[in-house]
């Protein structure tokens, strides 16, 4: 039998199939590769996606956030060079709730992922009892006020109605506190009732903030500042309020102004003196402190050592604590006033609260 014309076609179809193999390894290869490439890109848009939610988390403006009304959002969006970027939002669920939801892309935008973090305010825990709380020797002179009526701030919105009156004053012994001048017989105090007389005002019950020593409440400041005499008024620059200043501590007196929702907490290293001007939040003053020039400070003041006012004097609004006072008893004299407000005190705590994750089940990825 001829069997010559045999080869060729064995040789044609043993060629086919080489090539059929290696186009099935050139196609597979291909598709791995691509494969390969679309999980990089998947990965840097989740990574885009998890940065910008942990970036809102770490630059949290309480200035902007904790005034935001529950149900708003705030949109944010950022670039990161060479790896992607990122746009989202940060909602208020409630009172101490937010929902940051970050979109991520990779840098051609062929890929996006999406994440979910829940956050939540963690405020100072005080607990205000009374307009002025003190277990050392004070006295009220002058045509000095001490009221515990609950007020609310002159333009202050969002504030609740006005709760239960407080007394105007707390204090470990009724002989501790005594007036002088137009405030003799501690007619110039009112309250529910004016005076309450507490065993359990000590100064270690007043130096624990929900169990934490003064000394530590230093760690929560978002700003420390030396000892020494100042004159404390808002700034801001181009519509911007300039939290680094040192003598900026808010606008109460106009809060719709740019520093009207700065509230910070103020930690003082020694005695200070202030000669005016406003402030608000949480004042911490491990010293002395001397308030004149009609300073007005709305929120919780607590003092370690003595407190001075004089001429023209200061306002509180929202509850003074002197700690352990000093050589010489404290002395709210001249044209001052000491006034319980619930809303101060809790705008105060929450306004400069700090952020944290949720201890459970903060993060999500969405899609």
């Amino acid at each position: 039998m001829n069997r010559r014309g045999i080869a060729l076609p064995m040789a044609i179809f043993a060629l086919v199939i080489v090539g059929v193999l290696v186009a099935a390894a050139f196609f597979v290869g291909r598709q791995e590769q691509l494969v390969g490439r679309n999980t990089i890109r998947l990965q840097q848009a989740f990574a885009a996606a998890e940065a910008g939610a942990q970036a809102q988390a770490a630059a949290w403006d309480p200035t902007v956030l904790n005034r935001l009304p529950a149900g708003d959002t705030v949109p944010f969006a950022g670039m990161l060079p060479g790896s992607g970027w990122y746009r989202g939002s940060v909602r208020r669920l409630n009172t101490l709730l937010f929902l940051i939801q970050s979109e991520g892309f990779s840098p051609d935008s062929t890929a996006r992922q999406r994440v979910g973090l829940l956050v939540r305010l963690r405020p100072i825990e005080l607990a205000v009892r009374g307009a002025v709380e003190t277990a050392t020797p004070t006295d009220l002179g002058g045509a000095v006020a001490v009221d515990g009526a609950d007020h609310l701030p002159f333009g202050w919105t969002a504030c609740p109605p006005a709760g239960a009156a407080h007394p105007g004053l707390r204090v470990t012994t009724s002989g501790l506190v005594t007036g002088s001048g137009g405030c003799a017989g501690l007619g110039c105090v009112s309250g529910s009732p004016p005076l309450e007389a507490d065993t359990a005002v000590t100064t270690v019950a007043l130096g624990q903030v929900a169990g934490i020593p003064f000394d530590s409440l230093r760690a929560w400041a978002s700003k420390v500042i030396p000892a020494g005499s100042r004159r404390i008024e808002p700034l801001a620059t181009a519509g911007q309020c300039v939290t680094s200043d040192p003598n900026n501590w808010g606008s109460p007196l106009q809060p719709s102004a740019p520093c009207g929702g700065y509230f910070p907490i103020v930690w003082v290293d020694g005695d200070l003196s202030i000669n005016g001007m406003q402030g608000q939040g949480v004042l911490l003053v491990n010293g002395d402190l001397d308030l004149q020039g009609s300073f007005e400070f709305f929120g919780p003041v607590l003092v370690r050592g003595s407190v001075r006012t004089q001429g023209t004097g200061g306002r509180i609004m929202g509850g003074l604590v002197i700690i352990q006072g000093g050589p010489t008893p404290s002395e709210i004299h001249g044209n001052s006033s000491v006034q319980y407000s619930s809303c101060a005190v809790e705008r105060a705590r929450v306004q400069s609260a700090r952020v944290s994750l949720l201890r459970d089940r903060s993060w999500v990825n969405l899609y």
